[in-house]
């Protein structure tokens, strides 16, 4: 049974700007996790024997230019070496823009793909033959499929892209290609990249994303790592994911009940941190907590002291939990245990100004005109609202902070009322 690794965006030494406004934050884990990811990968792919890895794309971050990354990099390929491993290397976006990758000089078991035309690579002992073509340039939107070589009758033939599939809309077009395309190839095998997200597309022929390699932010949750697929002549067996990651980034989300005071908050996060720290087998994980529903909580949370001993207690709830976890945010979006659209039909002021914003929520032209006024603020603070993935101009986060608004001005006048 012949063995190869499938792994792609790799991101080594992808840059983490801010850590610095975390309080907490295991800094040193977080900045070596995509390093500490790769060594993983290098020793499962010795440790599993496998004939040859494949690194469908973005293997470095854009335009890195600390040549540290690259040399790093290198003596990872040479262990490989060691074993009569190959790596056949394809650049994706963030490769075409990378300065180290143009200057490194790799180890004579790495092998690259071209990238003005597709390329080939034949393993005349396994009877394998691996097709790619990489990026020459970073906003590359042809397809590059249609070029890849024919299949070679009683071969194993693995299409290697990076790309983004035509259809995803979560991700930026580069490389595009129909689903259709690439199984109507026959090809057995598609070892794709770019996607971050696990995804088995297709099945015989096996079209696969593996993920990126490290989760390096709150966007990027759940186990990540590569693929070993197993085969059997000119036939794809078995394709088994294995998580590699070294720190896990996890969402734990508490939807309040009307009944739940602040300690009955604190119990069910407690219970959930639990829970979700056996999905981690023993890694550093940083942990996002969201607290959202009406709950007779809210009332006592809506005073700023009382909102800030709250999050206190939940980051020490975390470090009784698991000494392995950071909190990075927690985020509350609760409001009072009351009928909000009994209130919204009453006359009278409260009610006008309740029936008014969500007049404005479902008034398109109104919410438009309303995320046009935050343009200065976006140009200025692009880098901070990109990191926090912040969108000012995305219609759903508008009408989330006038839900917020709302939740706040019924809080206060009912509380000046009482």
């Amino acid at each position: 049974m012949m063995k190869f690794l499938h792994a792609a965006d790799v991101h080594i030494d992808s840059p983490l700007r801010g850590l610095e406004r975390y309080p907490g934050a295991p800094v040193d884990v977080l900045r070596g996790a995509t390093r500490r990811a790769f060594e993983n990968l290098i020793e499962l792919a010795i440790s599993q024997q496998v004939r040859f890895v494949i690194l469908a794309g973005d293997l470095f971050d854009g335009p890195w230019q600390d040549m540290q990354t690259g040399i790093w990099t290198a003596q990872q390929f040479r262990k490989l070496q060691q074993h009569d491993i190959p790596v056949y290397l394809l650049r994706g976006n963030h490769d075409a823009e990378s300065l180290v990758q143009q200057h490194i000089r790799w180890p004579d078991n790495v092998h690259q793909f071209g990238t003005s035309e597709a390329t080939s690579f034949w393993l005349d002992d396994v009877s394998v033959g691996i097709h790619g073509q990489g990026f020459a340039q970073r906003e590359t939107r042809d397809n590059l499929v249609a070029a890849y070589p024919e299949v070679r009758s009683g071969w194993l033939n693995i299409g290697v892209l990076h790309t983004s599939l035509t259809g995803n809309t979560d991700h930026d077009v580069y490389a595009p290609v129909a689903l259709e395309q690439l199984v109507g190839k026959g090809y057995q095998y598609w070892a794709l990249g770019h996607i971050h997200q696990r995804q088995v597309v297709h099945e015989f022929p096996h079209v696969v994303f593996p993920g990126n390699l490290q989760g390096r932010h709150i966007r990027e949750v759940g186990a990540k790592g590569c693929c070993i697929v197993e085969c059997s002549g000119t036939e794809v067996a078995q394709v088994h994911f294995h998580a590699i990651d070294t720190l896990r980034w996890q969402r734990v989300v508490v939807e309040a009940r009307a009944e739940h005071d602040v300690g009955d908050l604190v119990t069910v996060i407690r219970e959930q941190l639990q829970a979700a720290g056996g999905e981690t087998d023993n890694r550093y994980r940083a942990v996002r907590i969201e607290v959202r529903g009406a709950c007779v909580a809210h009332q006592r949370l809506s005073h700023p002291d009382q909102d800030d001993a709250f999050r206190a207690e939940l980051r020490n709830v975390a470090n009784e939990v698991d000494a392995l976890t950071w909190v990075e945010k927690i985020v509350r979006d609760t409001s009072p245990a009351i009928d909000i659209d009994a209130v919204r039909r009453q006359p009278g002021l409260l009610g006008e100004l309740l029936r008014d914003a969500d007049a404005l929520q479902t008034d398109e032209d109104r919410l438009r005109k309303l995320t046009e006024d935050f343009d200065d603020l976006a140009r200025k603070a692009q880098l901070e609202l990109s990191e926090a993935g912040i969108d000012l101009t995305d219609p759903q986060r508008v009408r989330r902070w006038l839900r917020d608004a709302e939740t706040l001005l019924l809080t206060e006048l009912l509380e000046a009322d009482a």
